[in-house]
C-alpha cells in the first residue's frame, strides 16, 4: 500500500509500534485496530463505524487510510519524523509544539516538554523496528518469515451471519 502511494514503505512499522500489528487492539482511550485510528479521524480518512461494522479493525482498509493519513501529515508538516509524531500526538499538538519551540527539528522537540514523552518515543521505536527488521539475526531476533494471507473479497448486498458465509464457501467457520 505505501509502495504504490509513493510513501516510504518504513512506514508500515508505525503499525508494529501502535498495535504490534493487532488488527483486534483497542488503546485506554478507544483508539482501535493495528493503526489504532480514533473514531474521528478513522472517519475522516473514509473508514465505516457503525453498530455492525468498525472498518478500523479491517487491515487492508485501515492500512489504505493510514497511508492516506501519513501522506496528507507529511503534505503539513513536510518531514517524516514529525509526520510520525503527529499520527501518534495529533496534528494539532504537534503545530502548537512546533509554535512554542520555535523549531521544525522533531529531535529538538524532544528536548522539550512540548510533546508528550510517548511522541518523543514513538520515531525511535518505529526507527529501531525498521533497522532491526532489515537484519533480524545482528539483534538476536529469529524470523521465520510467512507467506501473505491468501484471502478473497467479496461483495455482499446485505449482511450475512459468519455461518451462512462458511456454508456458502464450504468452509469451517474458523477458516
Amino acid at each position: 500500500v505505501f509502495r504504490q502511494k509513493g510513501l516510504p514503505e518504513e512506514l508500515a512499522y508505525t503499525a508494529m509500534i501502535e498495535s504490534g500489528y493487532s488488527p483486534r487492539a483497542v488503546s485506554r482511550v478507544g483508539a482501535k485496530g493495528m493503526w489504532q485510528f480514533m473514531e474521528a479521524t478513522a472517519r475522516r480518512y473514509g473508514l465505516l463505524i457503525n453498530r455492525w461494522v468498525d472498518e478500523r479493525l479491517d487491515p487492508v482498509k485501515s492500512t489504505v487510510a493510514a497511508a492516506r493519513y501519513l501522506g496528507d501529515l507529511y503534505g503539513m508538516f513536510g518531514d517524516w519524523f514529525l509526520a510520525q509524531a503527529a499520527y501518534n500526538a495529533g496534528e494539532v499538538r504537534v503545530g502548537r509544539a512546533i509554535q512554542r519551540a520555535r523549531t521544525t527539528d522533531f529531535w529538538a522537540l524532544t528536548q522539550t516538554r512540548h510533546l508528550p514523552d510517548e511522541t518523543k518515543m514513538f520515531v525511535p521505536q518505529i526507527l529501531a523496528a525498521t533497522v532491526i527488521t532489515r537484519e533480524p539475526a545482528r539483534y538476536g531476533f529469529e524470523v521465520t518469515k510467512e507467506s501473505p494471507l491468501a484471502y478473497d473479497e467479496v461483495t455482499v448486498r446485505r449482511a450475512l451471519d459468519l455461518e451462512t458465509v462458511a456454508g456458502l464457501a464450504e468452509v469451517s467457520v474458523d477458516q
